[in-house]
């Protein structure tokens, strides 16, 4: 494609990324979502070990003292911080906006991509599914109208709802309902065909490869699939299942072979939170990985949460599926190298 073609494409890409903004913002209004404008330079950009931020230079540290700053790896924590404190009359409310983690870009990765999350306290994680695949479905109707028609991964039938036990077994013939020690697991991801060099680590270093090799590939790829009930390991910041401890209740959706959302029934227990940051932090630690502090302020407002579910989904990720492009780069007004 000549480098005129090209703009002509990625400007018509640009305009009807807009046209999608003010309709995923229409759906959200109706639907009586408020949305919440949040910070993106922050004490404490998220701890999960797989993530890296941004550190910002900062020349005053403020009245807590705290001279360093990122750039927020999600809006999640903001985002509870209001409904635990100032929004805590609120039941509904949204953010979309950039978020920036510092990894390899990739087709479908940019270190600066934009981020949808929205919360309610009046949905279960099941309705929180329904939900999501309406404003998916909304937001193809009007990439249609603009003239997009590659959604062949969405068609009438409802998306699929899969657990992770379902998943493993159907696809690394896998029993995690065995409570499968380490050892065990290891024997198991030898004989489903993982590589030698994929069998090191502790189980849950077993369990991605796992999952990266023989689950993920399988998932959205005939119609999008809401994959839940993940390991207690992976509760991250999720409720763990009252009746079934050993599965945490969240949930991600996968769509034309690219995870698309992750989805938590929201843990409300500041202890039980604190317990899990530190973990993340120990694992950090170990992996030479940086060490941001625990955000405070978002423990103490953690217990007014009371009962909520909320989601993440990848705005670029759904605009490429929607459009029909393969390149994450395409439907951003900017590519990393640019920036």
């Amino acid at each position: 494609m000549d480098a005129k073609k090209n703009r002509i494409v990625k400007s018509d890409l640009i305009v009807t990324r807009a046209h999608l903004l003010w309709s995923l913002r229409t759906f959200f209004h109706q639907a009586g979502f408020l949305e919440i404008e949040v910070p993106t330079i922050v004490t404490s950009p998220g701890l999960e070990p797989q993530l890296d931020a941004f550190e910002v230079s900062a020349k005053y540290s403020g009245p807590i003292n705290i001279a360093r700053r990122w750039l927020h790896t999600s809006p999640e924590y903001a985002l509870k911080r209001y409904l635990g404190g100032l929004g805590a009359e609120i039941t509904r409310a949204y953010t979309i906006g950039p978020c920036f983690r510092d990894e390899l870009p990739s087709s479908s990765h940019s270190p600066e991509f934009t981020m949808l999350e929205w919360y309610a306290r009046d949905l279960s994680l099941e309705g929180l599914m329904t939900q999501c695949e309406s404003l998916v479905r909304a937001l193809a109707k009007t990439a249609q109208s603009y003239g997009y028609s590659s959604t062949h991964w969405l068609n009438d039938t409802p998306f699929e709802r899969l657990s992770v036990r379902t998943a493993f077994l159907r696809y690394a013939n896998i029993d995690l309902t065995l409570n499968l020690d380490v050892d065990t697991l290891r024997l198991a991801a030898e004989k489903a065909g993982i590589r030698a060099d994929g069998l090191h680590g502790d189980w849950d270093d077993l369990y991605f490869q796992i999952f990266m090799d023989l689950i993920e590939p399988h998932l959205g790829v005939q119609k999008p699939t809401f994959l839940y009930d993940f390991p207690a390991s992976q509760a991250a910041l999720a409720k763990l299942d009252p009746q079934q401890p050993q599965w945490a209740r969240r949930f991600e959706l996968f769509a034309g072979g690219m995870e698309l959302a992750n989805a938590f029934d929201e843990l409300n227990d500041p202890q039980e939170q604190r317990l899990r940051f530190t973990a993340d932090l120990q694992v950090r630690q170990a992996r030479g990985a940086q060490q941001p502090p625990i955000d405070e302020v978002l423990l103490r407002h953690l217990s007014n949460l009371g009962d909520c579910v909320g989601i993440a989904l990848g705005f670029d990720r759904l605009v490429m599926l929607l459009c029909g492009v393969d390149e994450i780069d395409k439907v951003r007004l900017q590519s990393w190298e640019e920036s």
